[in-house]
Formats: structure tokens, C-alpha cells, sequence
């Protein structure tokens, strides 16, 4: 079995500011949710994918579109791990801050962020039972990169082979193969 993991192509969403409070930081992450991408080239591989299964979210619904031309099943399963500000404050910070203080919110599992880290893996861990339940064998997956990251790991912990980066790139994909 073969499994493919794509992270999205860029997302046209710069901030707009360098220092933002909270709600700035919010209010971008919506944005972020929304924005339309950049399409890339499409995939340089020979597999015949026999499923594609694509987050909910438009960037890699539009993504998973462009680089594979068959039915595309999506799910809000594989949406992103959610970011939110870890604290309500008119304090400006920069927004690489504001990144990096809601990761590891969700690394401890902090009540700011949507998900615990618990939950998330619960989530990853289900998907990845239900593409091993559909017995096919080569399956692509179009989500997000801090997803592919856990995903990732999930795989590594089933047997599978396969590299993955430390920030995915987007576009890019990643082959892991059952033991």
C-alpha cells in the first residue's frame, strides 16, 4: 500500500501587518482559511492513485483538483490544526510570535486553541484506519502541514517508509510505503 502526502499549493495571504494583537491575528487566520492559492505544477509521479482524499478547506480542494483528475473524496478530518491567539490582548507581537505561541498552545494542549493535541491524533489516527479499511492500495491525501507532520509520525508508527520534512513544502509530495 501506498500513501501520498501533499501539502497544499501557497496561499495568496501575506499579513498585513508585522505586529498584530490578538484580534489582528484572528482575524488573519480566518483570512488564511479563505484565501485562494497559487497553483503549482501538477504531481511528476507515475503512480496509478486509486483514491484521492482531499481536507474540506478550498486551498486543497483546489489543489487536490489541479494534481489528480478523478473523484476526490473531502473531509473536514483533514483540515488543519486550528491556530488561535493564546490570549485576548491588544498587546502587538510579531506575527512569527503569534505562530509560534498557538503551536505550542496546541502542544500543550491549551484551552485557547479548537483542538487538544489528544484530538487531533485521535482525528489522524481515525483517517488513516479508514483509508487502511478501504483496502486500496494507492491512496493520495491533500491537506495541511502541521496535519502532514502528525500524519507523518502516525504513518512512521504503522510501518510505513517514507520521509517527510521538517516543514513540508507545499506542492510537494511525500510517498510512504507499508512496511
Amino acid at each position: 500500500m501506498k500513501i501520498g502526502l501533499v501539502r497544499h499549493f501557497p496561499v495568496q495571504c501575506k499579513p498585513e501587518k508585522k505586529w498584530m494583537s490578538s484580534a489582528d491575528f484572528n482575524h488573519w487566520v480566518e483570512q488564511y482559511d479563505q484565501a485562494k492559492v497559487v497553483l503549482g505544477d501538477p504531481l511528476h509521479d507515475n503512480t496509478a492513485w486509486d483514491l484521492c482524499v482531499s481536507s474540506d478547506l478550498s486551498r486543497t480542494v483546489t489543489t487536490a483538483e489541479h494534481i489528480y483528475k478523478g473523484r476526490i473524496i473531502t473531509t473536514h478530518r483533514l483540515r488543519e490544526i486550528g491556530m488561535r491567539s493564546v490570549l485576548q490582548s491588544n498587546v502587538k507581537l510579531p506575527h512569527i510570535v503569534w505562530m509560534i505561541l498557538s503551536r505550542l498552545a496546541w502542544l500543550c494542549s491549551h484551552p485557547s486553541q479548537e483542538e487538544t493535541k489528544q484530538q487531533t491524533l485521535t482525528r489522524v489516527s481515525k483517517v488513516i484506519d479508514w483509508i487502511e479499511e478501504e483496502n486500496q492500495s494507492n491512496v493520495l491525501i491533500v491537506c495541511h502541514g502541521a496535519l502532514m507532520k502528525v500524519m507523518h509520525k502516525e504513518l512512521i508508527r504503522r510501518d510505513y517508509k517514507g520521509k517527510g520534512d521538517w516543514k513540508p513544502q507545499n506542492g510537494k509530495m511525500y510517498l510512504y510505503v507499508k512496511g
